[in-house]
Protein backbone atom coordinates (compact mmCIF):
# COMPACT_ATOMS: atom_id res chain seq x y z
CA UNK A 1 0.00 0.00 0.00
CA UNK A 2 1.34 3.44 -0.91
CA UNK A 3 1.83 6.29 1.53
CA UNK A 4 -1.00 8.76 2.02
CA UNK A 5 -0.54 12.55 1.99
CA UNK A 6 0.24 12.79 5.74
CA UNK A 7 2.86 10.05 5.78
CA UNK A 8 4.40 11.28 2.51
CA UNK A 9 4.82 14.83 3.86
CA UNK A 10 6.17 13.50 7.15
CA UNK A 11 8.71 11.37 5.28
CA UNK A 12 9.87 14.31 3.14
CA UNK A 13 10.57 16.47 6.19
CA UNK A 14 12.09 13.54 8.06
CA UNK A 15 14.65 13.35 5.25
CA UNK A 16 15.14 17.14 5.21
CA UNK A 17 15.77 17.21 8.96
CA UNK A 18 18.09 14.21 8.63
CA UNK A 19 20.16 16.30 6.20
CA UNK A 20 20.40 19.15 8.73
CA UNK A 21 21.32 16.63 11.43
CA UNK A 22 24.12 15.26 9.25
CA UNK A 23 25.42 18.79 8.59
CA UNK A 24 25.55 19.61 12.32
CA UNK A 25 27.24 16.31 13.18
CA UNK A 26 29.77 16.95 10.39
CA UNK A 27 30.40 20.38 11.93
CA UNK A 28 31.26 18.77 15.25
CA UNK A 29 33.33 16.04 13.62
CA UNK A 30 35.45 18.60 11.74
CA UNK A 31 35.63 20.85 14.84
CA UNK A 32 33.94 23.72 13.07
CA UNK A 33 31.30 23.62 15.81
CA UNK A 34 32.18 23.45 19.49
CA UNK A 35 30.15 21.43 21.96
CA UNK A 36 29.64 24.46 24.20
CA UNK A 37 28.21 26.65 21.47
CA UNK A 38 24.89 27.81 20.06
CA UNK A 39 24.98 24.91 17.60
CA UNK A 40 24.29 22.47 20.44
CA UNK A 41 20.86 24.08 20.80
CA UNK A 42 20.38 23.62 17.05
CA UNK A 43 21.36 19.96 17.39
CA UNK A 44 18.80 19.49 20.16
CA UNK A 45 16.11 21.15 18.03
CA UNK A 46 16.88 18.99 15.00
CA UNK A 47 16.86 15.84 17.15
CA UNK A 48 13.43 16.75 18.54
CA UNK A 49 12.11 17.42 15.03
CA UNK A 50 13.42 14.06 13.83
CA UNK A 51 11.45 12.39 16.62
CA UNK A 52 8.40 14.52 15.76
CA UNK A 53 8.53 13.61 12.07
CA UNK A 54 8.97 9.95 12.94
CA UNK A 55 5.78 9.97 15.01
CA UNK A 56 4.03 11.95 12.25
CA UNK A 57 5.05 9.29 9.74
CA UNK A 58 3.84 6.52 12.04
CA UNK A 59 0.50 8.31 12.60
CA UNK A 60 0.07 8.79 8.85
CA UNK A 61 0.56 5.08 8.30
CA UNK A 62 -1.57 3.76 11.20
CA UNK A 63 -4.36 6.34 10.98
CA UNK A 64 -6.72 8.08 13.38
CA UNK A 65 -7.04 5.11 15.73
CA UNK A 66 -3.42 5.68 16.82
CA UNK A 67 -4.42 8.61 19.04
CA UNK A 68 -1.36 8.40 21.28
CA UNK A 69 0.91 8.80 18.25
CA UNK A 70 -0.99 11.95 17.34
CA UNK A 71 -0.62 13.32 20.87
CA UNK A 72 3.11 12.51 20.81
CA UNK A 73 3.35 14.38 17.51
CA UNK A 74 1.66 17.42 19.07
CA UNK A 75 3.95 17.41 22.10
CA UNK A 76 7.15 16.93 20.10
CA UNK A 77 6.01 19.63 17.67
CA UNK A 78 5.61 22.05 20.58
CA UNK A 79 9.07 21.08 21.83
CA UNK A 80 10.44 21.79 18.36
CA UNK A 81 9.02 25.32 18.27
CA UNK A 82 10.11 25.94 21.86
CA UNK A 83 13.71 24.95 21.11
CA UNK A 84 13.75 26.95 17.87
CA UNK A 85 12.65 30.20 19.53
CA UNK A 86 15.24 29.55 22.25
CA UNK A 87 17.84 28.90 19.51
CA UNK A 88 17.21 32.30 17.96
CA UNK A 89 17.69 34.08 21.29
CA UNK A 90 20.93 32.12 21.90
CA UNK A 91 22.22 33.10 18.45
CA UNK A 92 21.44 36.76 19.16
CA UNK A 93 23.18 36.61 22.55
CA UNK A 94 26.21 34.98 20.91
CA UNK A 95 26.32 37.82 18.39
CA UNK A 96 26.23 40.35 21.25
CA UNK A 97 29.11 38.63 23.02
CA UNK A 98 31.29 38.51 19.91
CA UNK A 99 30.46 41.77 18.16
CA UNK A 100 29.21 44.50 20.48
CA UNK A 101 31.89 46.88 21.71
CA UNK A 102 31.27 45.73 25.28
CA UNK A 103 31.48 42.05 24.20
CA UNK A 104 28.57 41.37 26.52
CA UNK A 105 24.83 40.88 26.03
CA UNK A 106 22.16 43.06 27.62
CA UNK A 107 19.86 40.06 27.28
CA UNK A 108 22.13 37.91 29.42
CA UNK A 109 25.03 39.85 30.98
CA UNK A 110 28.01 37.73 31.92
CA UNK A 111 28.11 36.45 35.47
CA UNK A 112 31.13 36.66 37.73
CA UNK A 113 33.79 34.03 36.95
CA UNK A 114 34.15 31.02 39.21
CA UNK A 115 30.43 30.40 39.77
CA UNK A 116 29.69 26.62 39.61
CA UNK A 117 27.71 25.40 36.62
CA UNK A 118 24.73 24.24 38.71
CA UNK A 119 24.47 27.66 40.33
CA UNK A 120 24.65 29.45 36.99
CA UNK A 121 21.95 27.10 35.69
CA UNK A 122 19.62 27.93 38.58
CA UNK A 123 20.34 31.64 38.19
CA UNK A 124 19.27 31.43 34.54
CA UNK A 125 15.69 31.13 35.85
CA UNK A 126 15.91 33.78 38.59
CA UNK A 127 12.96 36.18 38.58
CA UNK A 128 14.00 38.33 41.53
CA UNK A 129 17.22 39.69 42.95
CA UNK A 130 20.56 40.59 41.38
CA UNK A 131 20.73 37.28 39.49
CA UNK A 132 17.72 38.16 37.35
CA UNK A 133 18.41 38.74 33.66
CA UNK A 134 16.01 39.37 30.75
CA UNK A 135 16.73 35.83 29.57
CA UNK A 136 15.81 34.48 33.01
CA UNK A 137 12.29 35.81 32.49
CA UNK A 138 12.20 34.51 28.91
CA UNK A 139 13.36 31.04 30.01
CA UNK A 140 10.62 30.91 32.64
CA UNK A 141 7.86 32.02 30.24
CA UNK A 142 8.99 29.57 27.53
CA UNK A 143 9.09 26.67 29.97
CA UNK A 144 5.70 27.67 31.37
CA UNK A 145 4.20 27.81 27.87
CA UNK A 146 5.79 24.49 27.01
CA UNK A 147 4.36 22.88 30.15
CA UNK A 148 0.88 24.21 29.38
CA UNK A 149 0.99 22.76 25.84
CA UNK A 150 2.28 19.39 27.04
CA UNK A 151 -0.49 19.29 29.66
CA UNK A 152 -3.06 20.10 26.99
CA UNK A 153 -1.90 17.15 24.92
CA UNK A 154 -1.39 14.74 27.80
CA UNK A 155 -4.92 14.97 29.19
CA UNK A 156 -6.17 13.25 26.04
CA UNK A 157 -3.61 10.44 26.17
CA UNK A 158 -5.05 6.95 26.39
CA UNK A 159 -8.48 8.04 25.17
CA UNK A 160 -10.40 5.26 23.43
CA UNK A 161 -13.52 7.27 22.65
CA UNK A 162 -14.30 9.67 19.85
CA UNK A 163 -12.10 12.66 20.68
CA UNK A 164 -14.69 15.06 19.30
CA UNK A 165 -16.96 14.05 22.19
CA UNK A 166 -14.21 13.81 24.83
CA UNK A 167 -15.10 16.07 27.75
CA UNK A 168 -11.44 17.13 28.04
CA UNK A 169 -11.14 18.24 24.42
CA UNK A 170 -12.22 21.84 25.13
CA UNK A 171 -9.70 22.09 27.96
CA UNK A 172 -6.97 20.63 25.74
CA UNK A 173 -7.69 23.17 23.01
CA UNK A 174 -7.67 26.05 25.50
CA UNK A 175 -4.36 24.97 27.00
CA UNK A 176 -2.75 24.56 23.58
CA UNK A 177 -4.00 27.99 22.50
CA UNK A 178 -2.72 29.59 25.71
CA UNK A 179 0.71 28.00 25.41
CA UNK A 180 1.07 28.88 21.73
CA UNK A 181 0.00 32.47 22.46
CA UNK A 182 2.78 32.75 25.04
CA UNK A 183 5.28 31.47 22.48
CA UNK A 184 4.05 34.05 19.97
CA UNK A 185 4.32 36.85 22.55
CA UNK A 186 7.95 35.91 23.24
CA UNK A 187 8.56 35.82 19.49
CA UNK A 188 7.23 39.39 19.18
CA UNK A 189 9.66 40.43 21.92
CA UNK A 190 12.40 38.72 19.89
CA UNK A 191 11.70 41.14 17.03
CA UNK A 192 12.20 44.07 19.41
CA UNK A 193 15.53 42.56 20.52
CA UNK A 194 16.73 42.05 16.94
CA UNK A 195 15.75 45.58 15.89
CA UNK A 196 17.38 47.08 18.99
CA UNK A 197 20.56 45.14 18.20
CA UNK A 198 20.53 46.35 14.58
CA UNK A 199 20.23 49.94 15.81
CA UNK A 200 23.10 49.37 18.24
CA UNK A 201 25.15 47.74 15.49
CA UNK A 202 24.64 50.71 13.18
CA UNK A 203 25.75 53.09 15.92
CA UNK A 204 28.88 51.12 16.74
CA UNK A 205 29.76 50.13 13.15
CA UNK A 206 29.21 53.50 11.43
CA UNK A 207 25.91 52.54 9.85
CA UNK A 208 26.80 49.00 8.80
CA UNK A 209 24.50 46.09 9.64
CA UNK A 210 26.16 42.77 10.33
CA UNK A 211 24.87 40.06 7.91
CA UNK A 212 24.14 37.71 10.81
CA UNK A 213 21.58 40.19 12.13
CA UNK A 214 19.96 40.32 8.70
CA UNK A 215 19.62 36.52 8.75
CA UNK A 216 18.09 36.63 12.24
CA UNK A 217 15.62 39.22 10.94
CA UNK A 218 14.80 36.92 8.00
CA UNK A 219 14.13 34.05 10.40
CA UNK A 220 11.68 36.09 12.48
CA UNK A 221 8.67 36.16 10.08
CA UNK A 222 9.08 32.43 9.52
CA UNK A 223 8.87 31.85 13.27
CA UNK A 224 5.90 34.22 13.47
CA UNK A 225 3.93 32.36 10.79
CA UNK A 226 4.64 29.14 12.70
CA UNK A 227 3.46 30.74 15.94
CA UNK A 228 0.24 32.07 14.43
CA UNK A 229 -0.48 28.66 12.89
CA UNK A 230 0.04 27.06 16.30
CA UNK A 231 -2.76 29.19 17.71
CA UNK A 232 -5.05 28.61 14.69
CA UNK A 233 -4.57 24.85 14.91
CA UNK A 234 -5.83 24.96 18.49
CA UNK A 235 -8.90 27.16 17.98
CA UNK A 236 -10.11 26.58 14.41
CA UNK A 237 -11.55 23.21 13.36
CA UNK A 238 -10.21 23.70 9.83
CA UNK A 239 -6.65 23.32 11.17
CA UNK A 240 -7.41 20.81 13.93
CA UNK A 241 -6.35 17.16 13.77
CA UNK A 242 -9.24 16.22 16.07
CA UNK A 243 -11.90 17.35 13.59
CA UNK A 244 -13.19 14.37 11.58
CA UNK A 245 -14.08 16.68 8.68
CA UNK A 246 -10.34 16.92 7.97
CA UNK A 247 -10.19 13.20 7.13
CA UNK A 248 -11.26 11.23 4.10
CA UNK A 249 -11.02 7.56 3.12
CA UNK A 250 -7.22 7.85 2.74
CA UNK A 251 -6.56 9.65 6.01
CA UNK A 252 -6.02 13.38 6.40
CA UNK A 253 -7.17 15.48 3.46
CA UNK A 254 -4.59 16.95 1.11
CA UNK A 255 -5.66 20.51 1.99
CA UNK A 256 -5.18 19.89 5.70
CA UNK A 257 -1.76 18.30 5.23
CA UNK A 258 -0.69 21.18 2.98
CA UNK A 259 -1.63 23.77 5.61
CA UNK A 260 0.07 21.78 8.40
CA UNK A 261 3.34 21.34 6.57
CA UNK A 262 3.50 24.69 4.75
CA UNK A 263 2.48 26.91 7.69
CA UNK A 264 4.03 24.77 10.43
CA UNK A 265 6.79 22.32 9.64
CA UNK A 266 8.23 24.13 6.61
CA UNK A 267 8.46 27.38 8.59
CA UNK A 268 10.46 25.64 11.32
CA UNK A 269 12.76 23.89 8.86
CA UNK A 270 13.43 27.10 6.93
CA UNK A 271 14.08 29.01 10.18
CA UNK A 272 16.54 26.34 11.28
CA UNK A 273 18.31 26.51 7.92
CA UNK A 274 18.60 30.31 8.18
CA UNK A 275 20.07 30.04 11.68
CA UNK A 276 22.60 27.48 10.50
CA UNK A 277 23.56 29.82 7.65
CA UNK A 278 24.85 32.30 10.23
CA UNK A 279 27.95 30.11 10.44
CA UNK A 280 29.00 31.61 7.11
CA UNK A 281 28.28 35.21 8.12
CA UNK A 282 30.00 34.89 11.51
CA UNK A 283 33.28 33.26 10.43
CA UNK A 284 35.19 36.55 10.69
CA UNK A 285 33.73 37.54 14.06
CA UNK A 286 36.20 38.03 16.94
CA UNK A 287 37.03 34.69 18.52
CA UNK A 288 36.14 33.95 22.13
CA UNK A 289 39.79 33.38 23.09
CA UNK A 290 40.82 36.72 21.58
CA UNK A 291 38.02 38.53 23.39
CA UNK A 292 38.96 36.95 26.73
CA UNK A 293 42.65 37.81 26.20
CA UNK A 294 41.71 41.41 25.43
CA UNK A 295 39.53 41.62 28.54
CA UNK A 296 42.35 40.25 30.70
CA UNK A 297 44.71 42.84 29.19
CA UNK A 298 42.24 45.66 29.88
CA UNK A 299 41.74 44.46 33.45
CA UNK A 300 45.53 44.33 33.92
CA UNK A 301 45.99 47.85 32.55
CA UNK A 302 43.33 49.17 34.94
CA UNK A 303 45.07 47.43 37.83
CA UNK A 304 48.35 49.16 37.05
CA UNK A 305 46.76 52.60 37.01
Amino acid sequence: MGLNSESSAALVFLILYAILFAVVIAGYATRRFKLKSRYSVILFHVTVRLASQSTGLAFGIKGYEAINLLIAYFILGAEGYFTLVLCTFRFLISWHNHNLNAHDSWLEPRRAPGIPFWQRFLQSFALVGSARRPMSVIHTILIGANTIIITGGSILAGSTQNLESNKNLGTAKALRAAGQSMFLAINIFLLFCILKTITQSKRERQGAVHPTLILLLVAWPLLTVRGIYGILSAVLDKFNYYNFDNYDANGLTVDFVASEYVLGTAMEWASCLVLMATYVTSRNDPKKADIEAMQVQIAGDKGEQ
